[in-house]
């Protein structure tokens, strides 16, 4: 289990700092310019910045249970406007936790200038505090009564629901017949864990809160920059895959192709290309372009006259062509001959019969 591991930073009338490693102070230095460094390998500590408790206000109130940290910081600053004689736009309101099995929770109060000024001073001596914590609440509230402890000429008195940090005279005052246990510097020292973990309140919140630093995780870099190199890889690999996988294809239907045209080409004639040497030996038997232009010329006059249908359709190897053609009566086979011979083709009437109460036309058609 590793140490727990803290720096506390003092500001004001008596600045100083103490280095804790779980429950015992390991340094100590009153110039806080001169705290050495952390050794490197040793794990970050948690540095708190400990301000003087009178420039606080340290009350208890009450809240509902399970309050966002905002609603709560709003609800807090309602009631810190009834106990405090200064604005609150010029005011930090600080909530702590709620204690265990209570309603209760300790309010802190402090002027933003303060929060400022004691930040800034951490910041320029190069600490950034995590936590920022009344020098009153480091005190151990006693069972039942009240603790004092002086420290730097002001007494910061402790007790389960008080703390403040005033002079010894006006401690007096406030005390009144209360007879407060007094500790010394040892006792306090002993004490410190104790009142770090947990803190009764964090005036590191709200618009004090510490900003999160972004840091960058090489080790995490490096990986995430190897898996995108192999994402990369891989997909390259599998576009090669797919070259590699359409070029085969297209050979194989070359060799298809070339295999087709072998057995339509006469003889040993070489085939070089067969799309182009198919289209020759397609003129060469008759079925050129001369079957395009006839079959497009019977098919339009059919569609034109109303009642016709084609029967039969064979395109001999002289170019010609041989189709029959049913239709209601002889004169819509006179109209499809006029319309035939409107889309250009030649046409030669062959053998008319009555077939089922239809007209049955045989025509021979050829190409201009």
């Amino acid at each position: 289990m590793s140490e727990v591991r803290r720096l506390l930073l003092f500001v004001g009338a008596q600045p100083g700092w103490m280095r804790l490693r779980d429950t015992e102070i390991v340094q100590r230095g009153t110039v806080l310019g001169d705290i050495p460094p952390q050794d490197a390998e040793e794990e970050p500590e948690t540095v708190i910045l400990v301000v003087p408790g009178t420039e606080t206000a340290i009350h208890w109130i009450e809240l509902p249970e399970h309050l966002a940290p905002a609603q709560a910081e709003g609800a807090a600053r309602l009631m810190a406007a009834d106990v405090s004689a200064e604005p609150l736009d010029s005011l930090h309101v600080a909530v702590g936790p709620q204690f265990e099995g209570e309603f209760e929770h300790c309010m802190v109060l402090v002027a933003d200038a303060k929060m400022f000024e004691w930040l800034t001073e951490a910041q320029a001596l190069g600490f950034d505090p995590k936590h920022v914590v009344p020098e009153s609440l480091l005190v151990v509230p006693p069972a039942e009564g009240l603790r004092t402890f002086r420290r730097a000429g002001v007494e910061n008195v402790r007790g389960m629901r008080r703390a403040f940090a005033v002079e010894p005279e006006l401690a007096e005052l406030l005390v009144g017949d209360e007879k407060p246990e007094r500790i010394d510097g040892d006792a306090w020292e002993a004490a410190l864990p104790a009142a770090l973990d947990p803190l009764v309140a964090d005036l590191r919140q709200g618009k004090f809160a510490r900003r999160r630093r972004w840091k960058v995780d090489w080790p995490l870099v490096r990986r995430l920059a190897l898996m995108g190199a192999f994402i990369l890889l891989v997909t390259l690999l599998i576009q090669l895959t797919l070259i590699m996988r359409y070029s085969f294809d297209a050979d194989a239907l070359e060799r298809q192709a070339a295999e087709r045209a072998r057995d339509v080409l006469p003889g040993v004639v070489e085939v070089t290309h067969p799309e182009a040497q198919l289209r020759q030996r397609l003129q060469e038997v008759g079925g050129g372009p001369g079957y395009s232009a006839i079959s497009a010329a019977v098919f339009a006059a059919v569609r034109q006259t109303a009642g016709t249908e084609l029967q039969s359709l064979v395109y001999t190897s002289d170019g010609g062509m041989q189709i029959t053609v049913a239709a209601p009566g002889a004169a819509e086979l006179t109209a499809f001959e006029q319309r035939l011979g409107q889309e250009g083709a030649i046409v030669s009437p062959g053998v008319i019969r009555d077939a089922g109460g239809r007209q049955i036309g045989e025509y021979t058609v050829t190409a201009p």
